[in-house]
């Protein structure tokens, strides 16, 4: 058995043959490591994975979108719908290193969904830090 002290290795999750997004967890953070394109395929198996992780409440989940290159637009209403039903449960849904070409799909994104979900307001006003 490991020691408290004992580095663990981030868990990896390869997907289609890639490396889709990377969990790592640390104290009470969870940090996604998201890169290639976002879609809701995509979103929907982070979902999955992080989903029975969350048991505690008031986690930060942190996607960091760094080595990401595209977001598919169609996602948007997907990301902010499940930022906001983190909130419900006292968790947060935070972006980090979201370049400007990201944050403006995110931001038109949330738009063009009619009627636009409860929580894109705050996602367009705060597009570089949180969704929830």
């Amino acid at each position: 058995m490991p020691r408290e002290t004992t580095r663990q290795p981030p868990h990896l999750h390869l997907l289609e043959g890639g490396l889709d997004f990377e969990i790592r967890e640390r104290d009470g953070d969870v940090r996604v490591v998201l890169s290639g394109s976002l879609d809701r395929g995509l979103l929907n198996r982070i979902i999955s994975t992080l989903t029975p992780r969350l048991a505690r409440r008031g986690r930060r989940i942190v996607l960091d979108g760094a080595h990401l290159a595209h977001v598919d637009y169609r996602a948007v209403a997907d990301l902010v719908d499940w930022g906001h039903r983190l909130g419900v449960y006292g968790h947060g849904l935070w972006l980090d290193g979201w370049n400007a070409y990201l944050r403006a799909i995110l931001v038109l994104g949330a738009r063009s969904n009619a009627p636009a979900p409860v929580a894109a307001g705050p996602l367009a006003a705060r597009h570089g830090t949180s969704v929830s």
